[in-house]
């Protein structure tokens, strides 16, 4: 990638730059008094600072740059009290984004224009559909119908997709969203090797630690404190540094690329997930199969793969008997057997319009029945649907799982298919295994983690650059 920001020469730091790098470690320190004694006038302080900050900064920084550590700051979106923040970042940050592009800033250098297709139609039609469900259902205006609708029906990815053919139209602000993931992937890397290996110290946000926030304690569950969520994000960041060993030119970032690769997916080992080692194996394999550079890899990834698992198996305490403990847990197979069953009833009480968004864990007493061949546990009341188009499904009902499944089709499938510029191939063949991951993932479990499904649909923007975009005809001087 010529464009790419390892091949730019060294240039001297400008104003503008050296004010926006003191700003940020000014927020920083505030950051962290806040953490440590937050008194009144501190936190006023901090919010007055935090305000101008970011309105001087939506001002020169490239919307991308916002887009990107929106992604990066969802990790810790549920959690952002924890962290002593009042708002979760990644909202500031994707407002700021969309401040950057309607006003037109400076930092907001549009190249390309939005070509309208079939494709937004479908969007528009499923955010309507499932906006107004939610109303009709009395959950909209809840907290956890509101943030479900913006995050697990993916109002909020939907938008981002739509909006990324303009928002990363550039290599330069490609480019700029590989560095944010490999630059992830290191973090949620390092930091499941430093759970499973009980190295205390390393981890951060101390959070994680404490066995009393979120669940999957003992696994590698990084920010997220879920370890499907967490699974999920080091496969799609291993995807983000596959495409940047092909599209990086400098010999050391293709390196330190490779490393995350490698400790990304030996952290997806960790998490002790069977549906997140499933989507990782055959999304991996489908992807490498379709190209034939990469299908000569097969055999080799392959052997790789069973040494790393020997090694976990040998030398990672405890990873043996964590192993053998998840392969034989047969309740979240009961409960899965028993939720999905029990949206197959709902579909047939509700055909068309569903029970309404948000509203399962309120009537699923109704669908709720002991198997032939399994129990009913004593939690499974009170859990979600573990498939994501059964959810949709029984919630919405028949007509908007389909314009749910025509949204994200279109999106998917264009990314895929459409022959676009050269240079997005490697993000065509990274759509095709964040995508399978994802989607054998949602056959196991609810995904309303926001990093996740933004990260689907952004790629999937990014891949979609070459038909859902064009670039904007510059007047020729006189």
């Amino acid at each position: 990638m010529t464009a790419a920001v390892w091949e730019r020469p060294l240039r001297a730091p400008s104003v503008r730059s050296i004010a926006a790098t003191g700003t940020a470690v000014v927020i920083a320190g505030f950051l962290g008094a806040l953490v440590t004694t937050r008194p009144p006038v501190l936190v006023a302080a901090l919010c007055v600072i935090a305000v101008a900050a970011v309105a001087y900064l939506a001002v020169w920084l490239a919307p991308s740059t916002w887009v990107v550590l929106a992604l990066l700051a969802t990790a810790v979106s549920g959690q952002t009290g924890r962290l002593g923040l009042p708002v979760p970042p990644d909202r500031l940050l994707l407002l700021a984004a969309g401040a950057a592009l309607l006003l037109r800033l400076p930092g907001a250098t549009v190249t390309r224009r939005i070509v309208w297709r079939p494709t937004h139609v479908a969007l528009a039609l499923a955010a309507a559909y499932g906006t107004v469900n939610a109303l009709q259902a009395g959950t909209l205006t809840t907290g956890n119908g509101f943030f479900t609708l913006l995050d697990r029906f993916a109002l909020v990815p939907m938008l981002v997709f739509a909006l990324a053919p303009i928002v990363f139209g550039t290599p330069r602000a490609r480019n700029a969203l590989l560095v944010g993931l490999v630059i992830m992937g290191a973090y949620l890397g390092l930091t499941a090797l430093a759970e499973t290996l009980h190295l205390s110290s390393l981890v951060w946000p101390r959070y994680i630690l404490d066995p009393s926030v979120g669940i999957h304690f003992g696994r590698a569950r990084g920010p997220f404190v879920e370890a499907v969520a967490d699974g999920l994000a080091m496969y799609g960041c291993a995807v983000a540094a596959a495409v940047a060993i092909v599209t990086w030119r400098a010999r050391w970032a293709r390196i330190g690329a490779a490393a995350v690769l490698g400790v990304c997916l030996f952290g997806t080992l960790l998490t002790l997930t069977r549906a997140v080692w499933l989507g990782t194996v055959v999304a991996s394999v489908v992807a490498m199969l379709l190209s034939s550079t990469t299908r000569r890899l097969i055999l080799p990834a392959a052997l790789v793969g069973l040494l790393a698992l020997g090694a976990a198996l040998a030398f990672v305490p405890d990873f043996h008997s964590k192993v053998s403990a998840r392969t034989q847990d047969a309740s979240p197979v009961w409960e899965r057997y028993a939720t999905d069953a029990a949206a197959i009833r709902a579909v047939e009480d509700h055909p068309l319009f569903g029970v309404g968004w948000q509203r399962w864990l309120q009537v699923n007493h109704t669908y709720l029945q002991q198997g032939a061949d399994y129990p009913l546990t004593n939690t499974v009341g009170g859990i979600q649907i573990h498939n994501v188009l059964l959810s949709h499904a029984a919630e919405l009902g028949l007509v908007g799982v389909t314009l749910w499944l025509l949204a994200l089709g279109s999106a998917i499938a264009g990314g895929i298919l459409r022959r676009g510029p050269a240079d997005l191939d490697p993000w065509r063949l990274g759509l095709v295994a964040v995508f399978l991951q994802w989607a054998i993932v949602a056959s196991f479990g609810p995904l309303s983690y926001p990093f996740p499904n933004l990260l689907l649909w952004a790629w999937a923007g990014v891949a979609s650059i070459g038909h859902l975009s064009a670039p904007i005809e510059q007047p020729h001087p006189a």
